[in-house]
């Protein structure tokens, strides 16, 4: 799960239990909320952040009527690349070149997010796997590598454990746990302390004033610019302006419904299934998952596992170290993914 992620918000305050973070920090604050928006999804924003290499879109239509529009860039082995959440498919630009030089690289939105924003079907794990093969069904891919990125890896996980990953040449996850929630027998999930309690209580708060809890989350995210000062009035009003945007556009009832699903997803029983090539990349100083020892987790219990720890990089090291992410992916499916 992205806990850089929509719109759940952990209480600032020290006596209560950490929720669901919605940013690892204030400067994604304009990107997600654009993403689960749509806000100029498919304006002068989107157009003039295309991808230099030319590229080829493609409209596939979704049972349920939905439209999912992939971009399509390079030749060669199909790679889908599956966005976390407030992402879209613009979080994989600054790698697509690489791979485009050797891979036929497959992008789009998920439910819910960017251009498919506050549509009528709600955006669950199981939808946004049906996505996913869609996009395989669709185009007629042939043993594509599938990379996912936070709550874009769960999807990536459900979709594997709906379809298999017979089918699949390799498998790409990126900082994310299979099961969010800890326990007393698992510390492996988000911020390595996250319980069911602690998550019921945060999405508690959000059904009781969506608003109110979110914007207390964004303004807290702004104490660190302001040193010793508190945000002012200011920006809380800007704060509560910017989530009762976010509410209306994408309906705050699915975006809670989306990470009730997150938090009850364990896919921990669907590592066995993945039989085939992964690679596993993590970041090491992550808001969500730096300092727990997920790098040997994976190693144990993927049949053919290669990890990469990108010591520097936090929650997204296909952004934070796009060039470094891009050359060992596209090397991964090369040599491995035959």
């Amino acid at each position: 799960m992205s806990a850089a992620a929509a719109a759940a918000a952990a209480e600032p305050d020290a006596d209560l239990a950490p929720g669901l973070s919605l940013v690892a920090d204030v400067a994604d604050v304009a990107r997600v909320l654009r993403n689960l928006t749509g806000l100029g999804a498919t304006g002068w924003i989107d157009r003039l952040s295309a991808p230099s290499r030319q590229s080829l879109n493609i409209d596939l239509q979704r049972a349920d009527g939905e439209t999912v529009a992939v971009q399509i860039v390079g030749s060669g082995r199909p790679v889908v690349m599956i966005h976390g959440l407030g992402g879209s498919r613009r979080d994989w630009d600054d790698a697509l070149q690489t791979l485009a030089a050797h891979h036929q690289v497959h992008t789009f939105d998920l439910l819910g997010h960017g251009a498919r924003a506050g549509g009528r079907t709600a955006p669950t794990l199981a939808q946004m796997a049906q996505d996913v093969a869609d996009v395989i069904a669709g185009l007629r891919l042939e043993r594509p590598v599938l990379v996912g990125h936070s709550m874009g890896a769960l999807v990536v996980m459900q979709y594997i454990q709906q379809h298999g990953a017979g089918h699949l040449a390799g498998v790409c996850l990126i900082d994310q746990s299979p099961r969010v929630i800890n326990d007393e027998q698992w510390k492996l999930g988000l911020f390595g302390s996250l319980t069911r309690a602690q998550a019921q209580a945060t999405l508690g708060r959000l059904r009781g004033d969506f608003v109110e809890t979110v914007a207390r989350e964004l303004v807290a995210r702004c104490r660190p610019l302001a040193g010793a000062a508190r945000p002012d009035a200011m920006t809380g009003r800007l704060a509560r302006w910017a989530v009762a945007k976010l509410a209306r556009a994408c309906g705050a009832e699915q975006l809670i419904a989306l990470l009730e699903s997150l938090a009850d997803a364990d896919f921990r029983d669907v590592m066995a299934r993945v039989t085939v090539p992964t690679m596993v990349v993590l970041g090491g100083v992550s808001h969500h998952y730096g300092g727990l020892p997920l790098e040997q987790y994976y190693r144990d219990n993927l049949p053919d596992a290669t990890v990469r720890l990108y010591k520097a990089s936090a929650h997204s090291p296909h952004r934070q170290e796009a060039r470094r992410f891009a050359a060992d992916l596209a090397a991964f499916a090369a040599r491995r993914c035959t």
